[in-house]
Formats: C-alpha cells, sequence, structure tokens
C-alpha cells in the first residue's frame, strides 16, 4: 500500500499534512485543526462557516482501505465525513448530530472503524489505523455521551495523547517531553537555573573574580617574553634583569596555579552541590506525582532524568566555566594584540569570521543528530529497565536470545548515532585547526616584514606569536559553545519539565481526622483512566463501620479500580467516595494512607531483612510488636526456623521467599500498621489451598473490628463477608448477603456454580 502522492509524508498525520493548511478558528477549549485547503473549500462550497468546527480528526486510512486521507468534522449542528482523492476533497457523510442515537468504534485486523446509529440503522463513517483508536474512541464516545446528555456535553479533544510540541505541533521522539528543541526559550531557562542556584551565588561570584585574575595573569608571561627578547638578551641588554623576570615568570606560575586550585575547588563544589540538591528536588517531586504519570512514563526513562541528566548537568556546569575563560581569554588577549600592534591584529582575524560561520552551520546541521542519540541513550536504558524488571518472565518462556537482540539493536542504534555525532566532529575541528594555523602563518609573514622594515622588534613579534597561540586556542574551544549550550538547555528543559509535572491535588485546608470510624460510601462514582472511556460508571453503594465487604465479578468488572480510587491513587471523574461522611478529596492525603492497609495479590518487598520489611509501615515499631504481628499473620513459624531469623536479608521484590511466604509477611505488615480500612485485592489467588488456609486463618485475625473490603476471584476467601457486591462491565449488578445472593440465583449465583463444578474437577472445595 502506498501513501496518496498529494500527502506528504508526515512524522504524525495529525499534526502536518499537505502543503497548503489553514488554521481553523480556536474554539476555547479546544485545540487548533489544521486543515487542507480543499476540505476548507469543500466546507465553503457547502455553505459551512469553517469557525464554526468545534472538532477535526483526519484518518490515515481512505474509503477502500488504502493509506490516504479522511477528516471527521463536527461543528454545533452536522456531522460530516470528507474525503481527499487527487488531492479534491467532497463529501460521503453527513448526519445531524441531534439524529445520531448511539455511536461505537470496531477493532478489525489491523485497523478500526467508527459508526454510528441513525434511524436504528448502523452507518460505517471511516476506517483508521490502530494508532487511532484512541482519538476516534474519544469521539465516539463523545456522540454517545451527546445522544444521551444533549448538545451541553463537553467537546473532547481527540488529540490529548499525542506527542507533539505543545508550542509548534511538531512530533516529538521523546513523548514525556512537551516542547522540541527548537521552541525552547533559552532566556527562561537560564532565568530559572538562576533562581534554582540562588543559594550559590556568592560562590558564583567569586568564580567568576577568580576567572577575570586568571585570565589577566595568564596575559602577562608572553609580554614578559617579549620584554626578555627586547631588553635582556639582546646586544646591549641588561642581565640584572634576567632573574627578575624568570623569578616574576615562577610567581605568576604558582600564582596561577593557585587560583586554578581555588577556582576549581569552588566549580566542583558548586556544580556537585548543586546537580545533588536538584535530584533531591526531582526525588522530593516524584513522590508527590499522581500515579497515572508512572502508567504514562518509562521507569527507564524517568531514571535517565533524575540520576543521568543532572549528572550531565554538573559536567555541562564545569565546562560552561571553561567556556567563560576562553571567552575572557579571547577579549583580554585581542586588545592585547591590538595595542600591541593594530596592523597584525587585523590579520590574526581572518580566520575568525570563517570560522564562526562554519560553526555555525554545524551545529545547525547537527543539532538533529545529537537529538536522536538523546532519544537512543534513554530508550536503551528504559529497554534495560524492563528487561531487569521481567527477567523471571524472559527466563520463563527462553526468550534470552530474543531480549539479548533487542538489546542489541538498541545499543547499535545508540552507537551509530553517537559515532554520528563523533566522526561529524572529528571532521570538523581538524578543518578548524587548519584554519587557524593558516591566521598563524599570516602572522608570521607580515611580522617577519615588520621586523625587518624595524616596525616592531623581534620581542614583540615573538609575544606576538604567544598571544597568538593563546588567542587562536580559545577561540578554538568556542567553536563548541554551542553543542554544549544545546546540551545544557535541552538537559535543563527536561528538568525542569519534570519538576513542572502536577502534583496530585491536595485540598488547601484538608479536614483532619485523627481516628475514624471506617464509613465508607461510593456515591455515584464514575472513573476512566482515560476519562472518555470510563472502567467505573455510576457505582453507588455503602459500607458500615467494622462490616466486612466482598467485591466479585469477572476480569475488567472494575475491582480493582475501585479500591485504587479509595486508596486515592487516582480522582474518581465524577461523583465521590466519602470516609465517615467526608470527600476524601478534602482530606489529608497522610491521614488517608494511615487509615487505609492494603494487602496484594502480588506483595513487593523491599531489599533488607525481614524485620525492615514488616516495620516499613510503623518503622518505629519494637521488636516485641513485629513479633506478636508475625504471630497474628502465621509468619513466625517459618521466620524463626531460617538461620538470621528475623535478621534474615530478602532480594528485591522479596527473592528467596514462597510466594505464601511473602504474603504472609505482607499481612504482617498490614497487621502493625494497624489500619481502621484494609483492603485485600485477590490476597489468596496465588497459592495453593495448605497455604490458602494459613493465609485465611491470618486474614481472619487481622480483619477483626476493621472495615474491610475483599477483592476476590476465588470465592472461598469471603465466607465470613458481611455482604458480596457484584461488579459487571463497571457497574453494580447486585449486592446481598451470600445467602441472599444465591438464592436470587443472579450473577454470583453463577459465579459460584461455576467456581463449584471447577473445584469437584480437581477436588478442592469452593464453598460458601
Amino acid at each position: 500500500m502506498e501513501k496518496s502522492e498529494n500527502t506528504e509524508k508526515s512524522e504524525d498525520p495529525l499534526i502536518q499534512v499537505t502543503a497548503q493548511h489553514m488554521h481553523v478558528h480556536d474554539n476555547p477549549g479546544i485545540d487548533i485543526a489544521i486543515l487542507p485547503m480543499p476540505v476548507v473549500a469543500e466546507l465553503k462550497a457547502t455553505g459551512h462557516n469553517i469557525h464554526d468546527i468545534q472538532l477535526a480528526v483526519q484518518s490515515d486510512l481512505g474509503p477502500d482501505g488504502q493509506f490516504g486521507e479522511q477528516w471527521l468534522l463536527i461543528d454545533g449542528q452536522e456531522l460530516m465525513v470528507l474525503d481527499r482523492p487527487n488531492g479534491r476533497a467532497y463529501q460521503r457523510h453527513q448526519f445531524s448530530l441531534d439524529q445520531i442515537e448511539d455511536a461505537k468504534i470496531e477493532r478489525c485486523v489491523g485497523n478500526g472503524l467508527i459508526q454510528v446509529t441513525v434511524d436504528q440503522q448502523p452507518h460505517v463513517l471511516l476506517h483508521y489505523s490502530n494508532d487511532f483508536t484512541d482519538r476516534f474512541g474519544r469521539v465516539a464516545h463523545y456522540l454517545k455521551e451527546r445522544a444521551k446528555n444533549g448538545p451541553d456535553t463537553p467537546i473532547p479533544n481527540p488529540n490529548s495523547d499525542a506527542h507533539v510540541c505543545v508550542s509548534c505541533g511538531k512530533y516529538l521522539a521523546d513523548p514525556s517531553a512537551k516542547v522540541c528543541p527548537s521552541c525552547i526559550q533559552r532566556g527562561k531557562i537560564f532565568e530559572r537555573l538562576m533562581q534554582e542556584a540562588k543559594p550559590y551565588w556568592g560562590k558564583v561570584g567569586i568564580i567568576i573574580l577568580l576567572l577575570v585574575a586568571g585570565a589577566a595573569i595568564n596575559l602577562i608571561p608572553p609580554r614578559m617574553t617579549g620584554i626578555l627578547i627586547d631588553d635582556v638578551l639582546s646586544e646591549n641588554g641588561h642581565a640584572g634583569l634576567l632573574l627578575w623576570l624568570v623569578l616574576g615568570l615562577l610567581g605568576i606560575r604558582i600564582a596561577n596555579v593557585a587560583i586554578n586550585i581555588v577556582k576549581n575547588r569552588l566549580t566542583i563544589n558548586v556544580s556537585g552541590k548543586f546537580t545533588a540538591g536538584l535530584r533531591d528536588k526531582l526525588f522530593a517531586h516524584l513522590k508527590k506525582l499522581p500515579v497515572d504519570y508512572f502508567d504514562k512514563n518509562q521507569t527507564g526513562r524517568v531514571m535517565t532524568r533524575v540520576n543521568q541528566d543532572t549528572s550531565e548537568l554538573q559536567g555541562l556546569f564545569s565546562q560552561m566555566t571553561n567556556f567563560a575563560l576562553n571567552l575572557l581569554m579571547v577579549i583580554g588577549i585581542g586588545i592585547v594584540l591590538f595595542s600591541m600592534a593594530p596592523s597584525l591584529g587585523l590579520y590574526v582575524l581572518i580566520p575568525t569570521p570563517f570560522v564562526m560561520v562554519a560553526a555555525f552551520y554545524y551545529y545547525r546541521y547537527m543539532r538533529p543528530h545529537f537529538r536522536r542519540f538523546w532519544v537512543a541513550r534513554w530508550r536503551l536504558n528504559a529497554m534495560l529497565n524492563t528487561f531487569l524488571s521481567g527477567v523471571r518472565v524472559v527466563k520463563a518462556f527462553a526468550q534470552e536470545d530474543q531480549e539479548e537482540a533487542r538489546y542489541h539493536n538498541r545499543n547499535d542504534r545508540m552507537l551509530q548515532t553517537q559515532l554520528q555525532v563523533n566522526l561529524a566532529w572529528g571532521k570538523f575541528f581538524p578543518l578548524i585547526a587548519f584554519a587557524f594555523s593558516a591566521g598563524g602563518l599570516i602572522i608570521w609573514y607580515a611580522g617577519g616584514k615588520a621586523v625587518m622594515a624595524n616596525q616592531i622588534t623581534v620581542g614583540t613579534l615573538m609575544a606576538f606569536i604567544g598571544y597568538l597561540g593563546m588567542f587562536y586556542g580559545p577561540l578554538s574551544n568556542l567553536t563548541q559553545v554551542s553543542q554544549a549550550m544545546n546540551r545544557f538547555v535541552t538537559i535543563s528543559q527536561r528538568t525542569f519539565e519534570l519538576l513542572d509535572e502536577g502534583e496530585q491535588v491536595q485540598p488547601k485546608s484538608p479536614v483532619h481526622k485523627s481516628k475514624i470510624t471506617g464509613a465508607i460510601e461510593f456515591k455515584h462514582v464514575t472513573f476512566g483512566y482515560d476519562p472518555y472511556f470510563p472502567v467505573i460508571n455510576d457505582v453507588d453503594f455503602k459500607i458500615q463501620p467494622g462490616e466486612m465487604i466482598g467485591l466479585v465479578g469477572h476480569s475488567g468488572a472494575g475491582k480493582t479500580t475501585l479500591v485504587n480510587l479509595l486508596c486515592r491513587f487516582y480522582d474518581v471523574t465524577g461523583g465521590s467516595i466519602l470516609i465517615d461522611g467526608e470527600d476524601i478529596r478534602n482530606l489529608s492525603m497522610d491521614e488517608i494512607r494511615q487509615q487505609v492497609g492494603m494487602v496484594l495479590q502480588s506483595p513487593y518487598l523491599f531489599r533488607g531483612t525481614l524485620a525492615e520489611n514488616i516495620a516499613y509501615g510503623k518503622p518505629d515499631a519494637t521488636y516485641a510488636e513485629i513479633v506478636r504481628a508475625t504471630k497474628a499473620a502465621n509468619a513466625h513459624d517459618f521466620i524463626t526456623a531460617m538461620p538470621e531469623g528475623y535478621d534474615t536479608i530478602v532480594g528485591e521484590g522479596g527473592s528467596g521467599l514462597s510466594g505464601g511466604e511473602r504474603q504472609r509477611i505482607s499481612i504482617a505488615r498490614a497487621i502493625l500498621h494497624d489500619p481502621r480500612i484494609l483492603i485485600l485485592d485477590e490476597a489468596t489467588s496465588s497459592v495453593d489451598s495448605e497455604t490458602e488456609r494459613q493465609i485465611q486463618e491470618a486474614l481472619d485475625e487481622l480483619v477483626k473490628g476493621r472495615t474491610t473490603i475483599a477483592v476476590a476471584h476465588r470465592l472461598s476467601t469471603l465466607h465470613n463477608a458481611d455482604r458480596i457486591v457484584v461488579l459487571n462491565e463497571g457497574k453494580v449488578e447486585e449486592q446481598g448477603s451470600p445467602k441472599q445472593l444465591i438464592e436470587n440465583h443472579g450473577m454470583f449465583y453463577k459465579l459460584v456454580q461455576m467456581q463449584s463444578q471447577m473445584a469437584r474437577i480437581d477436588g478442592s472445595t469452593a464453598s460458601l
């Protein structure tokens, strides 16, 4: 399949499509749509006002299923689908929004489609590739909600997940970035860096003074060399000056060394403390971010930003100090050269404009290569992190070779991008060195003629030559400032983007509840990880203090999502969750976490001793309290059977322990935490029957006197539940005591029957 000849290639077809585009009216809350001129012409020809367009989404497939271009447009009254064959545009579908009764998307093989129902008849609007599923899903959701709620339904932004620059709309290779490197506002970046470095302004001022002093001292030796040649080594020279000149040069060298030691020490100290403080600030900010930030961003990418980028920033800080010294040297030496011999000073500048112009165009050419290298680097880190996190799965399915090939490919990609940068610099630098050496030859020739014409002395020429080497060296180094500056600004931008990520919303004046009874109410709760695709829809029920509720339903019904909302890992998109009659969004986050405890299906243990893991939620717990909690969790016996007992060190994730042992450690941790509200999320689903019995005994001890929500597929764990809430497709299907629900012969009864049949097959029990 080939793209239409009239469609230009774009890295993201939603962003730039044809050579001629027109910006449509920017409605409040709606992104500006970029429409091709033929589409605009068709709208005008059919009597539509382009400024009334409220939503415009482009598909990347034509009506024939080949790569092409179609547009779905919505104004205040109508939905239109326009096709663009051969550069023209004509209308294929047009429906009144008030006539649309329903809308949905369907996944096909290799693509998807969006259809609407009008007069109880389905109409396929257009097809699109799978990359566009979420975007057209938002459109379908809007049309469906509008059919139910009327024209006041908010219009979504279908491209809210597009990885584009917020400034220019270009595709971003790094999906976690906000702006492309071309749109970075360097002035604001430096202004913010200065604010971040405010505690170090005094030391930075001292560094600047030392730079100026060092540059001034470095200007003296060539001048003294000229005096040495003219006034000491000449026929009528003063031999007595020789010792003083040599001692003077020695003193200058000593002073220069002392200045450099102090300057370097201060620079290392300031840059190290600045970047360490920045890392602390980034980590402190990370822990305040909502869980959905970590859902959307790879761990390897975040690690690169926090650790590697800040380390590079430290190196670049030192490099920028050297550039500042080079700039001072160039300015100072330039002044000295022109004061010594103005005519020769002009010859010195001959190579300079050519080198500066070449450096400008070189770095413009190399900028995309730098970006590709940075992207390749974080992708390599992300892949390595994924492999290490899933190493057991890799080995279980014998996919080591595949992962090795994948790592090799990404490593090779990083190598290629790095080679492009380094090889280009390897070609560029010799040319720069040649240009400057040619400038030196010009000075030898012009200076030699001036000496022979008695216009200047030999000492002046030798001093001039000495200054010349000192001038071209720093000037050559300054040609690299663009590369370092781009890296410095880009890394700073990425760092500030992370610092600017919105924290989880906290109440301005939180309601404090030091003690709660444990009453919970889900009040018409609606939630979707993508707000246009709700996972929980109008869930409404209450839990009394001390009551044990079982949440059951098929996979994907929304059970775990509901308990995540109770813990405020996410905020509801509709309705509210109340604890003791107070919306949890008004409560202090710390108090919520102190009052809510969790026992997960796959408990996570940190690297450290068993005692440290058990006391994780209560670090000041005594040894007696830890032992009491482990006995209640049926964990004391297997812990004391280990050679190191409670001081046994477990690996990351709890390696070295069985699943049942890890689960009982998790239960002990929850018992020690002593929460008023307890959440059991599939706590026994991954263990054998004997281990389940031991864990169930521990859970029976744990739930006493607490409000408990137990999420379970294995219904036998709910034998002592006061009430069962059955979820189906994000809604409450039924609720009541286990006995009532079985008598009703509803969905819960069917689940019990199904598990009873399976239990008879494997010889286990599944009674309630």
